[in-house]
């Protein structure tokens, strides 16, 4: 029987056993099956089964447009896949930023400006940042020097360091004195003062009940340098009692040797790295892995991962490039498990060229190997092996052990630069991978060294995708000659499960005798002109903001997500681009003018202004400010000054002054 003619529920248990690429390709092979992106019941179907954790099925529970949300979704992951964005633009010009779950934070002339990028906000919040610290800060200050330094932002909670002249030195190194200064700009409320012994590798990580910083500054007496966090109920306003003292030499570099994380109501730290005596004699690696629960008894709660449960690498796997290295925590959009993904650059099995390889690794503190391990409900850690908080854990050594077998679901062989364009670290400053596309993506400065001075910032990627059952009796055909090294034959069998795709550069080639004037201009948004060198940036999984230049650094935006459209951005020229995305249907279109809030004629620059240009609160992931009743000492009592909100005012996005990007779907 033709798959046209089967009954509605028959169709329906079909595609549960299809991929969402599956699903696309199968509603553009016919008229009758093109409901299966629209019709409510079926696209709430495919996204509760194939992505339920994501953001669009989040969206799509609570606006009920199941339709909208399944086909931005698979617009989302395709765009990523064929190295197609769906925005490029300038959104301005910052001395420093940060961004942060969809939002960018950027200091510009004294100000601190804020804008919702994933809500495409048409307006941005402005803090005079003297104003702010006057307010917040009563000691004495005997110049005006200080520096101003943004560490987070999630939840409506601006978190920043805050270091000015202080003669003497009261509570930092070098005649300095250091505040965390933690904000809600939206409420006009100043939540978090509290003077700072030490700065070192700072970080911050928050949730709407409770905010934790750590520091890289306990000395111990190895000479080597361990973590300390502590907490602040936002709640309730005040400070927990205990410090948490991470023991153990782990790694220090956020993002490449450690990373932090707040998942379902917990705290994560994970690292593929401790002390430099360890990973010396050690034959395997393995991660360190920690938790805690967001409680405020949340530090006797800690829980660390038996040493040996969550294996990385063995040395014998062949010498490693550490400088390749980065490392993320995420939720897996099908499955909701938090998994870590680590790329490194590695010359396995001694190769003469090296290869980038992606690995994911699943973190589940529910495994029962874990639950075994532990020894009771007090600080768990595994039978075999010391605490973090223990002195002895940062010189224990492993012996030699058999090299793990991996799953090829979860890890992904990258370019080999043998049989591919060679990029300098210097020249690929941001590198990311997308595990729910199998795809990742670097921006690269594809400049000729016959001009150093010149710069060309290009997109770069590779995917994956699962052969069909077609093509894999066909590769079961062709058995590939025997061997015995295990990383060929682990190799072998990730190609015989997976196809690689042709590796894709984006924007197409710039040819000098080519007359396409917007090829060219999109190039220079890319480049803004006056704004070289010095390139670094931010990623998350629908978007990707990098900075140029010197002091006075370019922010460019790219944006996956087809819903995302800046106000005022202009369309391409499809017709002069190959390789662009699709653009929504008409009723996409419609409904995405719920992500574009406008500010009122009334609120025009340097006004003080309510809240209706910006993003809801609840857009920003905080239902309320949190209560202000703070210890004493800890925070200042100004945060009730009667002219605490002029340190706050609105105006209009300066995307929308500078215009210069363009939109690739209509």
């Amino acid at each position: 029987m033709s798959l046209v003619k089967l009954p509605y529920e028959l169709v329906a248990y079909v595609i549960q056993h299809l991929d969402l690429g599956e699903i696309r390709s199968l509603s553009l092979s016919c008229r009758k099956f093109q409901f299966l992106l629209h019709e409510p019941n079926i696209a709430k179907l495919i996204l509760e089964t194939k992505a339920p954790y994501s953001l669009e099925a989040g969206i799509a529970r609570n606006s009920k447009r199941y339709g909208k949300e399944l086909r931005r979704l698979i617009k989302r992951r395709e765009a990523i896949t064929s190295v197609s964005p769906y925005l490029v633009a300038i959104v301005g010009y910052a001395d420093t930023w940060i961004y942060e779950n969809g939002l960018l934070c950027y200091t510009r002339g004294g100000q601190l400006r804020i804008l919702d990028l994933h809500h495409a906000a048409t307006c941005e919040i402005v803090v005079n940042i003297r104003k702010l610290v006057d307010t917040a800060i009563q000691e004495r200050r005997e110049g005006t020097k200080y520096r101003f330094q943004l560490l987070y932002c999630a939840y409506g909670i601006i978190s920043c360091l805050y270091t000015h002249a202080n003669t003497p030195a009261k509570h930092a190194e070098g005649g300095y004195a250091s505040w965390l200064v933690a904000f809600d700009p939206q409420n006009s409320k100043i939540i978090i003062v509290a003077p700072l012994d030490s700065t070192y590798k700072i970080f911050v990580r928050n949730d709407d009940k409770f905010l934790y910083y750590g520091t890289n500054s306990e000395m111990g007496r190895d000479g080597y340098r361990r973590w300390v966090i502590r907490g602040f109920d936002l709640v309730k306003g005040d400070w927990l009692d205990q410090r948490l003292d991470i023991g153990a030499v782990i790694g220090s570099d956020i993002g490449s040797t450690v990373t932090f994380g707040i998942f379902d109501g917990y705290f994560y730290g994970v690292s593929n790295q401790t002390s430099l005596e360890v990973e010396e004699v050690d034959w395997v690696s393995y991660y360190i892995c920690f938790r805690f629960p967001l409680t405020r008894r949340g530090f006797q709660c800690f829980e660390q991962a038996p040493r040996q449960q969550f294996w990385r690498r063995d040395q014998a796997e062949g010498p490693i490039d550490d400088r390749w290295t980065f490392l993320r925590m995420f939720k897996d959009e099908t499955t909701g498990q938090l998994k870590v993904v680590e790329s490194r650059k590695e010359w396995l099995s001694a190769r003469i060229s090296a290869r980038r390889t992606y690995y994911t690794t699943v973190i589940d503190f529910q495994d029962p190997a874990i639950r075994q391990a532990w020894d009771g409900p007090g600080r768990r850690v595994s039978s075999d092996t010391e605490p973090l908080g223990s002195e002895r854990a940062t010189t224990q050594k492993t012996s030699p052990a058999a090299t793990v077998r991996r799953n090829p679901h979860l890890v992904h062989p990258g370019d080999d630069s043998a049989s591919d364009l060679t990029f300098t670290l210097s020249k690929c400053p941001i590198r990311s991978y997308h595990p729910s596309c199998q795809t990742f993506l670097d921006l690269i400065d594809d400049s000729t060294f016959f001009e150093p001075n010149d710069q060309r910032i290009r997109i770069r990627g590779g995917s994956r995708r699962r052969l069909t059952p077609r093509e894999l009796e066909q590769r079961k055909c062709a058995k590939p000659a025997p061997t015995s090294d295990h990383q060929d034959t682990f190799l072998e069998q990730t190609t015989s499960l997976y196809q690689s795709e042709p590796v894709v550069f984006w924007p197409p080639d710039l040819n000098s005798s080519s007359t396409d004037p917007a090829l060219a201009d999109l190039y220079a948004i890319l480049n803004p002109p006056g704004h070289v060198g010095n390139l670094h940036g931010s990623w998350d999984d629908r978007s990707l903001i990098y900075a140029t230049g010197g002091k006075a650094k370019a922010l460019v935006f790219i944006s996956w997500d087809p819903f995302i459209r800046l106000a005022g951005i202009p369309a391409y020229p499809l017709h002069t681009l190959p390789g662009t995305p699709t653009s929504p249907t008409n009723g996409d279109s419609a409904s995405r003018q719920s992500y574009l809030p406008t500010i009122p004629p009334h609120q025009g620059k340097g006004k003080n202004c309510d809240t209706a240009g910006w993003p809801p609160t609840s857009q920003l992931g905080a239902s309320s400010g949190p209560s202000l009743n703070l210890k004493a000492g800890l925070v200042s009592e100004a945060t009730n000054h009667p002219d605490s909100s002029s340190w706050r005012v609105f105006e209009p996005a300066r995307y929308r002054e500078v215009l210069r990007g363009y939109h690739f779907a209509r």
